[in-house]
Order: structure tokens, then sequence, then C-alpha cells
């Protein structure tokens, strides 16, 4: 029997080019994409069979502990903070999760401190003012009814108060007196000198021409222009410094990651400006006016906010800038005293967060203490109920916290 060999060779190529196209299918598409790990270069943050490095509860967002599988750390210090698995909430604030009292039962905006430590606040229901005691006691601050008040800034003594309505209105309402001023409606971003004596406010028109960065008396009288503002008023940002030098900042762009804040006087001075590591500048006095905290994102902190300290006195604006090293805006922090502050972190916040800081709002806020002569920084509470804080208010001397919950407009209390 004679093999037909031309026939055998066309078997063998047919067979190995179907062996050889099934290789380059399971190499191309059904091949591990990662190499078993070697011993010893295992990720040490994570364990097999826990749960991942970050997880949603009620739609929270957590980082959780590798070793234990819950949400306990925070990811926005330098140096992660462990709070122990089986704590109870404590009483006082002492660096773990702390317990938290609900001192309103209905939407309290617009809070603000006022004499002996009582908080003022403004219920939308019934369109009045209250004052609440730490000990939860509620008291009218005012009879007179508001209804739909869109906008509050209070004054320097909280006597008086600029009211805002949606469709445009603007009064100044004296609380000790009952006396009410009309402001004209093109007005906007109020805010109280130093001494309660005048406003600064921004001014709109149809025309960027005749839009201004001004000052005025309380009843709107003796305007003063300090800058035609354009088409940029969304760039100036109306602060009025508790020194009384400097009534606005002015933020330029200076490329993606660097911005220009010029502070704007009464008197048209030449100030030095400050140059800060990032865009979307907030920044907040100190209670004497000598330093700033200002919060800023940039590309080399992934678009997320991160919180910074400067001197800004007129002679030593700039000075001394540094990071204090924690994610978080400017405008969720307070002062007590000059030299210390209190912030609302969020417990982690994803690559982009400064973009958009709606992103926060489901996201639980952990509360630090920062030494601003050291930089010192202390977890001192992590608030029982997944609260996302904002308008916090610190008494040292009574010893207590109050901030409102973002989500529900509520007050509550931390005791120190």
């Amino acid at each position: 029997m004679n093999l037909d060999w031309k026939k055998i060779g066309i078997i063998a190529l047919f067979i190995g080019a179907v062996v050889l196209f099934g290789f380059f299918i399971y190499y191309f598409f059904f091949r591990p994409l990662f190499l078993p790990t070697a011993p010893g270069d295992e990720n040490i943050n994570q364990v097999n069979g826990q749960l991942p490095a970050t997880v949603n509860i009620n739609g929270r967002i957590y980082i959780v502990d590798s070793n234990t599988g819950l949400p306990i750390l925070n990811a926005n210090a330098d140096d992660i903070t462990n709070i122990p698995t089986s704590e109870q909430p404590s009483a006082t604030a002492q660096g773990g999760l702390t317990q938290v009292s609900q001192l309103t039962n209905s939407p309290s905006l617009f809070s603000a401190t006022y004499n002996n430590g009582q908080v003022i606040y403004y219920n939308p229901k019934d369109g009045k003012f209250y004052v609440i005691s730490a000990d939860g006691t509620i008291k009218e601050f005012n009879s007179q009814v508001f209804h739909n008040v869109s906008q509050v800034t209070w004054s320097q003594n909280r006597n008086k108060a600029v009211l805002e309505y949606p469709d445009g209105s603007n009064i100044i309402y004296d609380f000790t007196t009952g006396k009410q001023l009309t402001l004209p409606q093109h007005w906007y971003d109020f805010n109280f000198s130093p001494t309660d004596q005048q406003i600064a406010f921004k001014s709109d028109a149809l025309d960027p021409e005749n839009r201004f960065l001004a000052v005025s008396q309380l009843d709107g009288s003796q305007p003063i222009i300090l800058e035609n503002i354009s088409d940029q008023g969304d760039r100036f940002t109306v602060n009025w410094s508790p020194n009384k030098q400097m009534v606005a900042t002015y933020s330029q762009g200076k490329d993606l990651d660097k911005s220009e804040i010029y502070f704007v006087g009464l008197d048209n001075e030449n100030f030095k400006y400050m140059l800060v590591e990032g865009r979307d500048f907030r920044g907040q006095w100190s209670p004497t006016g000598d330093k700033m905290v200002y919060s800023v994102y940039s590309s080399s902190n992934n678009f997320k906010p991160q919180l910074w300290i400067s001197d800004a006195n007129p002679d030593s604006i700039g000075n001394n800038r540094r990071s204090l090293g924690l994610e978080t805006w400017s405008d969720k922090c307070t002062f007590s005293g000059n030299n210390k502050v209190y912030c609302a972190v969020p417990t982690i916040l994803p690559s982009g967060a400064g973009l958009n800081d709606k992103i926060a709002n489901s996201i639980a806020d952990q509360i630090y203490e920062i030494n601003l002569e050291t930089g010192a920084k202390t977890l001192i509470a992590s608030p029982n109920g997944d609260h996302t804080i904002y308008n916090m208010i610190v008494n040292e001397n009574l010893k207590y916290l109050i901030f409102t919950d973002k989500n529900n407009n509520r007050i509550y209390k931390i005791n120190l």
C-alpha cells in the first residue's frame, strides 16, 4: 500500500494550523492577566475573603479596614488612625466614635453663634428665627415672620441680618428694634464690615460695564465703588477681613495648578498678591485677620480639595504658606481662637471631588482639631450616625461643638 504523503502533509498542516489558532485565541482572550504573586509581594492592605477597599452603607461611602473588614479608617489623614471596632460611642470627643445629640427636629438654616454659647437659626417651616441653647432649650429670637428666605447674612453682633428672597428682594432687618430697610434687588453677595457700620456687596446690571464691587452704609446710602467686576463677578469673593483693611479677594488662574489671589482694599491699595497651588480658592480669615485658612484643588492631589494656611497681613501676604495635610474644603472649618481650627473632613474623597463638591454630600465626615502654630492635627471625633457636616460652631469654654447635617438640615451637638 502506497502512502499519499501529499495528503498526509496537508492534514498535518491543517492540524498544526488549528492548534496554533487555538493557542492564539487562548493567549489573547483567555489567559490570566496577572501572574500569581510571589511570596512576600502580597498586598498588605487587602486580605483574601474580606471586604473591598471601600464600601457604600446607606448611601455613605467608607474606607474598609483590611484586617477587620469594617469601615473604621479615615483615609484623609497623613497618618491613618484606627478606631477600635469594639468601641461604643463615647460621651465626649476622644478621637473615636462619639455620641451625637440632635437639638432640632425641623430644618434649621443659616445658623450662627449668639450670646452665652447659644445658636440662632431660621426655621423655613414657620418663617421664624429661633435661639437654641446647648441643652436643647429653644426660644423665639424674634416674633416677626419671614417667609421663603433664601439666604441670610448675619452682622458681626448678630443684631442685624441681610435677608434675601428668591425674587431678588433684599432687606436689612434689625432684630433689636424691628426696623426694616430695603436694599436694591440687583445687589448680592453681602458681607458686614467688622464694625457693622457698612456692608460690602456686588452690584449686577445688564451691561457688564455697570457691574461693581462696592460698599455702602447699612441703608444703602453713600455707595463707594471699589472695582468694576464686568463679567468676572464669580472670581470676586466678598469677605471683609477682621482687621478692616481688605473687603474681598479676586482669584485668577495662572495655569492648571496655580492661581493668583489678589486682595481688594477700601482705598485702592496695591496689596501683594498670593500665589496658591491650585484652583477654586476658598479662604477663611482668622479672628484677628493675620492669617487665612484656605482650600484649593490641583492635579498633584488628584483634583481633590486640600487645606492650606498662610499669613495674610498686608505686609506678609503669602508668607509661611504650607499645606495642612487634610483633604477638605475651608468652608467646612471653623476657628476657635486665632491659632486653632476645627474641620469636618470626609472619610474618603474620590478623584475629581474638587471639581464638584456635591460629591461629598453623601460622604460621612470626621472632625479634626488643627493647631495652626505647629501644624499638628488630631482626629477628635467620628460622629455616630453618618453625618455630612457643614456650618460648625465651637464653644470650647462650654465644651461643645454644634453642627448642621447637610442632608436633613438639622442641628446636632458633640461634647468636647
